[in-house]
């Protein structure tokens, strides 16, 4: 049969009619039930991908520039720092090399006390653009001029109550020749409050000059690398690594950020995708919504379907004119869905932000007819866990694979209804009038 007269009848199967009333045939609602599903079936999907993916963009973006570097050389022997770090300064496509010496200890101020990770660092790195993009000066300024000046994470100095021109007193434990254990009290001044906008990362930091730490610090609990940074530590990871492989003097081992934080970030990788299959489960449900709509509209439209048999339709022809169908109905589901899960992932923070009002507003609102006391405020995303701002990255070309892929499954979806109709008997559908 003609291709032409195929379409025609073919589009009226699915436009559906109207009754003597004007109402639409069931056949007609199911298959925008069946669009409907597959639209809101991809918002949540495509909206838990962009917030996966900002989370774990912003989250490791703030490791590798704030905490790991893009790659650390260690001294494994009696190495030479200070030859080590001007050689992987000289090195081509280094971008900044800085010693840094790290230890622990505890900083009592106003009566309180807080174990505290000390990150004796050069001035060079906190100047480093890449260091001022994610680490956000809340209070005072990130500069370490006089040999005691220090800068504390926002959640420590919360707790310690502190601020720029404060006193911290830090304590530190070394051990002295006898095998005795002796404490050792260094007076800090805090020149700034620092913020990596995800509060488990920073909450314990405490920033100091590195050749005050390193002279300070006990030296069992003590160990001091070059930080390095080359290039884009996403597009490659070894980089910075393999910048200074080679070059440094003998007795120091190199390793990448990844190597560094490979736990962690096989971790955000695997959370992601267990994510994502959870949210893949609406879509094939959404193409079973696709299959049960074509069978439908193949049980109301038997006498049609018998009359183009009749007319010369082939099996094949009919065939694929529901399993086309059911891709075009994937498609229009999928573009619906596309569209609003690009708009609610660009506008994922004010969402957020929006239902947070909404919730504390019901909250004091309920408080205030009861006369309970009013707790602490909702937070969708608890700093304590996540980044207090969502990055917006929207991953178009996953998203287009997630859109090509609800298609093939909604043509997929479509074959055993096709298949029903292709059978089908025009005696039997004439029979049945």
């Amino acid at each position: 049969m003609r291709s032409a007269p195929v379409l025609f009848v073919a589009s009226r199967f699915f436009l559906g009619r109207s009754d003597a009333a004007g109402s639409r045939d069931q056949a007609r609602k199911a298959l925008a039930g069946a669009v409907l599903s597959v639209a809101l079936s991809l918002v949540p999907l495509i909206t838990v991908m962009q917030v996966a993916d900002g989370m774990i963009q912003g989250i490791s973006a703030r490791y590798v520039e704030l905490g790991t570097y893009h790659a650390e050389a260690f001294p494994y022997a009696s190495g030479d720092l200070m030859g080590a770090l001007e050689a992987a300064r000289a090195s081509p496509g280094v971008d900044g090399a800085w010693l840094e010496t790290q230890s622990v200890g505890v900083a009592f101020a106003n009566g309180s006390r807080e174990g505290v990770s000390v990150r004796g660092v050069e001035q060079g790195f906190l100047d480093s653009s890449s260091t001022r993009e994610y680490l956000q000066v809340e209070y005072g300024e990130a500069t370490l001029e006089k040999p005691y000046d220090a800068l504390v994470g926002a959640a420590m100095a919360e707790k310690l109550g502190v601020a720029p021109g404060d006193s911290i007193n830090l304590i530190s434990v070394r051990k002295s020749y006898d095998g005795a254990f002796l404490p050792r009290v260094t007076m800090l001044t805090v020149r700034g409050v620092v913020s990596a906008g995800y509060r488990d990362l920073d909450a314990q930091w405490l920033f100091m000059r590195q050749d005050t730490a390193a002279r300070v610090m006990p030296k069992e609990s003590s160990r001091s690398f070059i930080g390095i940074k080359a290039g884009n530590p996403f597009e490659n990871v070894n980089a910075a690594r393999d910048a200074v492989v080679g070059r440094l003097p003998p007795g120091f081992a190199v390793y990448s950020w990844r190597e560094l934080e490979r736990n962690l970030f096989e971790s955000l990788a695997s959370t992601r995708t267990m994510l994502l299959l959870i949210m893949a489960v609406t879509v094939a449900v959404a193409a079973v919504n696709v299959a049960s709509a074509l069978t439908t509209l193949v049980q109301e439209r038997r006498q049609e379907i018998a009359v183009m048999k009749s007319l010369g339709a082939t099996p094949g022809d009919l065939a694929r004119i529901f399993s086309f169908g059911g891709a075009v109905i994937g498609g229009m589901g999928a573009v619906v869905g596309a569209a609003g899960g690009l708009l609610a992932s660009v506008r994922i923070n004010e969402i957020l932000s929006l239902l947070e009002r909404i919730v504390n507003g019901s909250r004091r609102a309920f408080y205030a007819v009861t006369g309970g006391a009013t707790t602490e405020a909702y937070r969708v995303l608890d700093p304590e866990y996540y980044l207090q701002t969502i990055p917006v990255d929207v991953p178009y070309g996953e998203i287009l694979v997630v859109v090509v892929a609800t298609i093939t499954l909604s043509f997929v979806a479509a074959i055993g209804p096709a298949s029903r109709a292709a059978a089908l008997s025009p005696l039997e559908a004439f029979r049945r009038r």
